[in-house]
């Protein structure tokens, strides 16, 4: 570009983050704008070092550089001697600082700049005094140095007091500090510097430290000292912030890592360590008794505090269980705050010295002293003069486990103590209850770990477990964070002690288990195995979390840990309830020899009904599928239902495949048999977890779906074969001739069959028309609601599938049918205002995260914005409503997608305006007034000083020059902010766009989203509320004024100018145009080719919402498993998106019936009612995490699933025949002999 100088401030990186994965389009445009920048930075810095080249070249006396970059090695201290000697005469330069001195001795206000005098002289820094200087002028000019140090030493005191309360990203007072640390280190070399300032924050921080010890009055002890670390935790996080951010541009990374290891740990680690020696001797002298009486069983522990000879004395100091336990909690807020300062420091590291790896890896961060012996205590006295000469630190020091050691011994034997007292307390608790005959099983609600997300994955998680279990797991995990900080050589045997009890304990805990497991079949109820088996669970998935956290000391022997009894105990558990419920089944439930008497020439109760026991055998296993949902996770309730499912269904196949019926037992197989694939159907959703599992079943993955199929299969060939009429048995199979049956050469085409009796049985479930079944391989929307509605828990990529499923039918349906929607009054009252925030927040959330499918925020939306006639709200974004008109929830969503990169470039526009201000506004709050004449008269003439007085005569002319910095920046960053822009988001305004032909003169420049986009901007620029948040501090009326000054050159750039233009507007626009010919022109064409119909097809190429039916060609391809997780990993990882994803499915849940019901009219007519229903939303349900109610043992019994258990309708059930037999022509002669042999 023509114009790298002028304009600096377009180079600037603006944070705009990218919503997702970005799409082929924005990764170009977002690579071409980095390598734009790259070389505008690149021209900019060369151009600087060639002006620095023609300033510096008369001082320099060595070789001339050939090139500006050989100029920086003017600034090496080895080269300071070919600097040309200042030629100021001594006495003059004397006068001017016995001149200063005076000024600085006399005047009260203190706030004098030293840099506009120091800064002119060309030379080496000020605090390098020459050698040939008279003593006199060095006397005098350490005065001078000592009084302006004082000045900014109290100014940074100043400073560092007024920020606090302040928020870790906005800091008001930063600027400030980076600047009095610059004259700081202007006057005297940088370790005096950085020593001096290490002593005030560390008095900061310990008075931090002593205030919030004594904002709790009400607590004493370890109470205190635990609670009130954690209260002074995130200012203690904010203050390293605040240092790593004012110190990166000031000195090098390993020096910034030594001062916050000396400043901050340090001084936390020594203030802790005296505080725990004070708690200690106050301990030893409440817990300490005779040695005679410390062997006691209890909840306390012995410790040492003094030297380990106290024992030797016939006395010992034993910890408390509640003591431990707040030592519990003060490492756990130390764990938190030493992983924050890590982040902190990786982000400097990032920033500040890529391609540095001693201090920009983060492994390294987390370095472990070797050298235990030298504690923080002995470290912290060494004086500040010496502070700096140790050598730069390469990694972060955590010491404040230094507070621990002389505990470690104490702590090792109550954790022990306290855990064993705990499980003796449970299993005694258990024992009683089961003593009682108590028939009611104790159960707990499954205990969470921070942190176990990846060990425990959330299908993996038991729901219930037994009370004792859960009572005792939730002591490990509040003692588990002391055994995790617990690293260090000194206490590792803290560590070991944990991991023993540990195992001990839930050895104790699986012994209680298998004992329970054992009574199950003689006294306990069966509901009592689903929970044992579940408490198993948890106890094998939290020693696994354990084994993951702790396996980084190899010294400890983590093998002590019973992982593989209880997989052992698991899979014996599981293999004992799966056959328990078979043997249930064989043995009573499906033994009803009234029923299978099949030789009986009397007609089975008119041929009215099925058998009892099919009717019993479909309870049992629904209730046994309620009671594996409420406790089991949810993967290994699918497991063990479809286990019992597919047994017990072999013993009626074997039954029905052997059965002779009379003529008149006949209707009563055929009965049964429907009847049997009816219920296993309707539980068939329940055991797959997904829809290839159900269609396109693994028989290596799970062999149990593809067994149910196969018998489901077989069943159906027995109804065929054995209870089809026999003119339609004759007709489909007398295909040859003297009686032959028909050859393999006329059977059907066999793919897909493993469905077919699932097809035939529910045509409405799949894609496709219901005559060309073996075609259609896909659920219809209807389908996929009823196989996400069967599973135990909420799964967020079957969800997803299902909300994407033909054209976001299901949303459409749910938006549709919801309150705020059919509401046709011009007001929205406030219960239709709580469903759009309710609905829509979460389907706006999670539909703009997906850039691989764009357009499926406009297909929900579409509707909705027509009946409401929202369109014209996209283009007038910034006008305010009218009075009595409540903003919908959806345009709020929209706004709020807008505001991310509008902040972004408002923020750069804000601190644009404060460095301006600083530069050239006199009465900002960082600028110095002027030096009075008296100093400026004594200023040598060879320094050629400026005063500042005439250069504030120039602000005008800068002030626009400002203006078009900022317009030049905005249009700049435009493509960029575009290309941040969620995908789907841009495709509703290019929808928008589309419907608001009446404003196409005014849109047709830059489209909708720049229109909508830029209006925004301008009306962030205008609002006082939100620069004052951006800034972190109220901007003065200067600031303001210029900000709404940019706003005016945006709107009359984009032709929305209000009124006449401002002359400075006019100019600002017309210099810009004459500096940039057409150029904002061609940046709105960048950014408007981000959000035109090619950048949404390039986005969906390969991706569609589902397979077009009518055959298997010519479709476009489906969502792949890979794609639908990727983007649930994009939901998830933005805020609140897996929380969304939730409250979707649980509304799901609530309106199931509704919502089948309008996904049903979809293929049919609509059916007419008087009123229609409105989508549920009261979460006036059994539990905030499942809304389904609970199983009803009386109304159950009749009921198919949602369904009635309707004999008549069974026993009538409409078989299509001619569909039917044609898809068995093929089957085995000698198994179609034998059936027939059964009619």
């Amino acid at each position: 570009m023509e114009w790298p100088g002028d304009y600096p401030r377009d180079h600037a990186f603006v944070d705009c983050g990218i919503s997702g994965l970005p799409g082929d389009l924005d990764v170009q445009q977002i690579l071409r704008d980095t390598e734009e920048k790259l070389k505008l930075n690149a021209c900019c810095i060369e151009q600087s070092l060639k002006e620095l080249q023609v300033k510096l070249g008369d001082s320099w006396t060595g070789d001339k550089a050939s090139t500006p970059a050989d100029c920086l090695q003017w600034f090496s201290p080895h080269n300071l001697s070919s600097l040309k000697p200042n030629c100021t005469g001594q006495q003059q330069l004397l006068d001017f600082l016995k001149a200063l001195q005076q000024f600085l001795r006399t005047e009260e206000e203190g706030e004098r700049n030293p840099a506009p005098l120091a800064s002119q002289p060309p030379g080496s820094p000020v605090h390098a005094v020459r050698e040939e200087a008279i003593l006199e002028v060095q006397e005098v000019w350490e005065d001078v140095r000592l009084l302006l140090r004082c000045h900014l030493l109290d100014r940074l005191q100043i400073v560092t007091d007024g920020a606090e309360g302040a928020d870790e990203e906005d800091d008001p007072h930063a600027p400030q500090r980076t600047h009095h640390l610059q004259r700081l280190l202007f006057l005297y070399p940088e370790a005096e510097v950085l020593s001096r300032y290490r002593s005030l924050r560390a008095k900061a921080i310990r008075e931090l430290i002593h205030s919030s010890q004594s904002s709790i009055p009400a607590e004493t002890g370890f109470d205190r000292v635990a609670n009130g670390f954690q209260a002074a935790s995130p200012t203690l996080c904010r203050m390293v912030a605040e240092d790593l951010h004012a110190l990166s541009g000031l000195v090098e990374p390993p020096t910034i890592l030594a001062f916050i290891n000396q400043a901050h740990l340090g001084t936390l680690a020594h203030e802790l360590c005296a505080l725990m020696e004070k708690l200690w001797e106050n301990a030893l002298k409440d817990n300490t008794t005779p040695a005679g009486k410390a062997a006691r069983s209890s909840a306390r522990s012995k410790a040492t505090v003094a030297p380990q000879e106290a024992p030797k004395r016939g006395r010992s100091f034993c910890l408390t269980s509640h003591q431990l336990r707040c030592l519990t909690l003060l490492a756990s807020a130390l764990l938190d705050h030493e992983e924050h300062v890590d982040e902190l420091a990786t982000e400097l590291g990032f920033l500040c010295c890529a391609g540095e790896p001693p201090c920009s890896v983060r492994g390294i961060l987390k370095k472990n002293k070797e050298d235990t012996e030298t504690t923080v205590r002995e470290s912290s006295r060494c004086t500040t003069d010496t502070f700096f000469l140790a050598p730069e630190a390469t990694a972060l020091e955590f010491d404040w486990r230094a507070a621990f050691r002389e505990l470690a011994s104490p702590m090792a034997h109550c954790v022990k103590v306290v855990l064993e007292d705990v499980c003796a307390k449970g299993l005694q608790q258990e024992e009683a209850a089961h003593a009682s005959g108590s028939a009611l099983v104790a159960w707990g609600n499954a205990p969470c770990q921070e942190g176990s997300a990846m060990t425990c994955p959330e299908t993996g998680t038991p729901k219930m477990v037994e009370k004792f279990c859960s009572d005792i797991i939730e002591e490990l995990d509040a003692l588990f964070p002391l055994a995790l900080a617990c690293r260090e050589d000194s206490l590792l045997e803290v560590r070991a002690s944990f991991v023993e009890v540990v195992g001990k304990v839930t050895s104790s805990i699986l012994g209680r288990l298998q004992e329970r497991a054992r009574q199950v079949f003689i006294s306990a109820p069966l509901r009592k195995l689903p929970a044992l088996l579940a408490s198993v669970v948890c106890v094998q998935q939290r020693l696994s979390h354990y084994e993951t956290q702790l396996k980084d000391s190899a010294r400890i022997p983590i093998s002590l840990l019973p992982i593989q009894k209880c997989l052992e105990l698991t899979a014996a558990l599981q293999e004992n309830l799966i056959g328990y419920c078979v043997r249930v089944c064989a043995t009573c439930i499906l033994q009803d020899p009234e029923s299978h008497h099949w030789a009986d020439p009397k007609p089975f109760y008119e041929g009215e009904r099925c058998s009892f026991s099919i009717q019993m055998w479909h309870y049992f296993l629904s209730g046994l599928r309620s009671d594996l949902w409420a406790v089991l996770p949810p993967g290994l309730a699918q497991e063990v239902l479809a286990q019992v499912l597919s047994q017990t269904l072999e013993l009626l196949v074997q039954r029905y495949s052997q059965a002779c019926p009379s003529y008149n037992r006949t209707q009563q197989m055929r009965a049964d048999i429907t009847a049997t694939l009816l219920c296993v159907e309707q539980l068939m959703w329940s055991v797959c977890d997904s829809s290839d599992a159900l269609l396109r079943p693994d028989p290596y993955a799970r062999p149990c779906i593809s067994s149910i199929h196969s018998l489901c299969n077989q069943l159906l060939a027995v109804l065929a074969i054995v209870t089809s009429p026999l003119p339609e048995l004759y007709k489909r199979f007398n295909g040859g001739s003297d009686g032959e049956l028909p050859s393999k050469a006329h059977e059907t085409p066999s793919y897909n069959q493993s469905t077919l009796w699932l097809r035939l049985l529910s045509p409405d479930l799949f894609t496709g028309d219901s005559a060309r079944v073996l075609v259609a391989d896909d659920l219809a929307a209807l389908g996929q609601l009823r196989l996400l509605s069967a599973q135990p828990g909420c799964r967020y990529k079957m969800l997803l599938q299902s909300l994407l499923h033909s054209d976001c039918a299901l949303l459409q349906a749910l938006l549709n049918n919801s309150r705020f929607l059919m509401d046709d009054g011009a007001k929205d009252s406030l219960d239709s205002q709580q469903d759009g925030d309710k609905i829509m927040k979460p389907v706006f959330t999670v539909l703009s995260t997906l850039n691989h499918v764009p357009k499926a925020l406009s297909l929900v939306l579409e509707g909705y914005f027509d009946k409401r006639n929202l369109w014209d709200h996209l283009y007038n974004l910034t006008v305010e409503p009218d009075p009595g008109w409540t903003e919908p929830t959806a345009l709020r969503c929209v706004k709020a997608a807008l505001t991310e990169p509008i902040n972004s470039i408002v923020g750069h526009l804000v601190t644009m305006v404060i460095s301006w201000q600083v530069s050239e506004d006199l009465s900002a709050p960082l600028s110095w007034k002027d030096v009075p004449d008296s100093v400026l008269s004594k200023v040598p003439k060879e320094w050629n000083y400026t005063p500042r007085n005439s250069k504030a005569k120039e602000s005008s002319k800068s002030c626009a020059r400002l203006l078009m910095q900022a317009v030049s920046f905005v249009f700049t960053n435009l493509p960029s902010a575009v290309a941040s822009l969620p995908l789907p988001v841009r495709y509703l305004f290019h929808v928008g766009e589309k419907r608001l032909s009446q404003n196409s003169r005014q849109l047709k420049p830059m489209g909708l989203l720049l229109w909508g986009l830029l209006s925004c901007l301008c009306q962030t620029l205008e609002d006082g509320n939100a620069l004052m948040r951006l800034a972190g501090h109220p901007l003065d009326r200067g600031g303001r004024d210029r900000l709404a000054l940019v706003a005016e050159c945006l709107q009359g750039a984009m032709g929305q100018q209000k009124g006449v233009p401002k002359a400075t507007v006019h100019k600002v626009l017309q210099t810009l145009e004459e500096c940039r010919p057409k150029w904002s022109t061609i940046q709105l064409q960048k950014a408007r080719k981000l959000c035109s119909e090619g950048a949404f097809e390039l986005a969906e190429s390969g991706v569609a919402l589902e397979r077009c039916s009518g055959g298997g060609s010519g479709g476009a391809t489906e969502l792949t498993e890979q794609k639908i997780s990727l983007m649930v990993l994009e939901i998830c990882h933005k805020a609140g998106g897996g929380e969304y994803l939730r409250q979707i499915y649980h509304i799901i849940q609530l309106n199931e019936e509704l919502l089948a019901s309008r996904l049903s009219a979809l293929t049919g007519p609509m059916p007419t009612t008087t009123k229609t229903p409105t989508v549920t939303l009261s979460l006036g349900a059994p539990g905030p995490c499942d809304p389904r109610p609970p199983f009803n043992a009386l109304t159950q019994f009749s009921r198919i699933g949602s369904r009635d258990f309707d004999q008549s309708t069974i026993s009538e059930w409409s078989w299509d025949w001619a569909q039917l037999l044609p898809s068995y022509q093929g089957m085995s002669q000698v198994t179609l002999r034998t059936l027939l042999a059964n009619r």
